[in-house]
């Protein structure tokens, strides 16, 4: 008994210190923290500022100069950084700096003297010091400092730059007012903006530097296109003026804007590159991948031809006669299916549970449409709708996978423009066919086009417009079942857009 106790010993002392060095393995602390280094001296950039209070934005710690105007801040978090520095009879001076991991970053101010002879400084700002959720269009004020300069013989200098930029940008010169418009600024952003007064005899007064915050980015609910300057970009908003916003600036034409499942990217293509390629971004425009080489193309498919998986790590979409699935970064491309001979695919979806295909592919002449399904992986291709006189066009799944939404030219009108003349949105059952016209209250001599279905499978977001080519297009929503707000079963959205996308 003794000998088994002794030997139970041994191997629960082996198993800890097994533990021990599991557990010690693989700790790796992340150095998430730098340093700033700094001085501040006069114009001459020679001579030092003692006693100058130094502070930063975001805030960390408030320090002064010592007697060789030197300063240190230890531990700040990594980011980017405004640095100011203030000292009486000389004007309030700031810099920007990034502190990297593990890294002392080096940050010299330059102060220039007051001059006693100057207009006194502008006060009073609008939006106060440090004002927060401010909008991205608004009016900066200020008031006139009394001194011996009248109001009206003062003008002003306006300078405004952001935290991740460390050279003030002058948006005003020599202007009398004392307000100034600004628009189309950042969300989610620090600003500082600095006033110089200018006299008569060119003597300056160097500004207090002031900042404001800009609101964050509004949750909205809508993608869309737009045409501007000549040119389409996407769009998103909560149906409201105030809160369109324009997401894309390109001289090229983007659209086919899509959110990725999760609501927090947005995939699109434009044609930049020439070919319509995919790209993504975040939800307010920033931080702009590209993620095919490809393209995006075929038979009256400019790019509207491409889906998001059900989990969001990939993409499907046509080229030509290729149907490929792609990792949202751009990695891992597989060639799925391969359209019937003279065919091309266009648009494509994925069921919600991921386990099948709608796709509809096109010939030369861009009425010659059918409607085919398949298992994810492209086997098992069959038709499921077949060509009749008129354009079919984007079809895709119900929430609950047992319907496929698209929109057919009722009118069976063809030519060699592509016209449609009275296009409707339909829902079939897959398991039965049963087909329901959803545009039965559809104004005459207009199309429903671009149909998807709301996130929660009660309504439909379509657009809809003359069926006069080039004509404006206007953003609506339905729903399904028939009944909606109005005996219309159709409410107007949003003005002049197309290709909507609802999350």
């Amino acid at each position: 008994m003794q000998k088994l106790t002794k030997i139970h010993m041994i191997i629960f002392s082996l198993l800890f210190m097994l533990l021990l060095s599991s557990c010690k393995e693989n700790i790796v602390e992340p150095v998430d923290y730098g340093n700033i280094q700094g001085i501040v001296l006069q114009p001459d950039g020679k001579t030092a500022i003692s006693g100058a209070q130094i502070f930063t934005n975001p805030a960390s710690v408030s320090i002064v100069t010592d007697n060789l105007g030197k300063f240190t801040i230890k531990n700040v978090p990594t980011g980017v950084y405004s640095i100011t520095a203030s000292q009486a009879n000389f004007n309030s001076t700031m810099v920007s700096v990034s502190v990297q991991s593990g890294v002392t970053v080096q940050a010299t101010i330059i102060m220039n003297i007051g001059s006693s002879n100057a207009p006194g400084m502008a006060v009073n700002p609008s939006p106060a010091n440090q004002a927060s959720d401010q909008p991205v269009s608004l009016k900066l004020t200020w008031m006139h400092s009394p001194s011996s300069y009248t109001s009206d013989s003062v003008k002003y200098d306006v300078y405004l730059f952001n935290s991740s930029s460390s050279t003030p940008q002058k948006i005003a010169s020599l202007i009398t007012d004392t307000c100034i418009i600004l628009s189309n600024l950042k969300f989610s952003t620090t600003y500082f903006w600095q006033i110089v007064s200018r006299g008569i005899d060119t003597t300056a007064s160097y500004g207090n530097i002031w900042s404001f915050t800009t609101e964050s980015f509004p949750n909205n609910p809508y993608l869309f296109a737009r045409k501007v300057n000549g040119n389409y970009q996407i769009f998103s908003s909560d149906s409201t003026i105030a809160n369109t916003i324009q997401l894309t600036y390109d001289n090229n034409r983007d659209w086919w804007p899509r959110f990725n499942p999760q609501h927090n990217r947005i995939a699109f293509t434009s044609d930049v590159a020439v070919k319509p390629q995919i790209y993504i971004m975040n939800l307010d425009g920033s931080n702009l991948t590209k993620v095919t080489t490809t393209g995006v193309t075929g038979y009256g498919n400019y790019g509207i031809g491409f889906c998001w998986s059900p989990d969001g790590s990939n993409l499907l979409y046509s080229c030509n006669d290729k149907l490929y699935r792609i990792g949202s970064d751009g990695s891992n491309l597989t060639l799925i299916a391969t359209a019937p001979t003279g065919r091309n695919f266009r648009e494509c979806n994925y069921s919600p549970s991921g386990d099948k295909i709608v796709v509809l592919t096109v010939g030369a002449n861009v009425y010659d449409s059918e409607i085919y399904l398949m298992n994810s992986d492209g086997s098992n291709m069959s038709l499921f709708a077949g060509n009749s006189p008129g354009a079919t066009a984007s079809p895709s799944f119900s929430i609950d996978g047992q319907k496929i939404l698209f929109s057919h030219d009722v009118s069976g009108y063809q030519d060699n423009t592509g016209r449609q003349l009275d296009a409707h949105l339909f829902e079939i059952n897959i398991a039965t066919r049963d087909t329901v016209d959803l545009s039965y209250n559809k104004p005459d001599g207009t199309n429903d086009l671009n149909p998807r279905y709301s996130p929660n499978g009660a309504y439909i977001i379509f657009e809809n417009g003359s069926n006069t080519l080039n004509s404006q297009k206007d953003i609506w929503i339905m729903s399904d079942k028939g009944t909606f707000v109005n005996s219309n079963n159709r409410l107007k959205l949003l003005s002049n857009g197309i290709m909507p996308d609802w999350k």
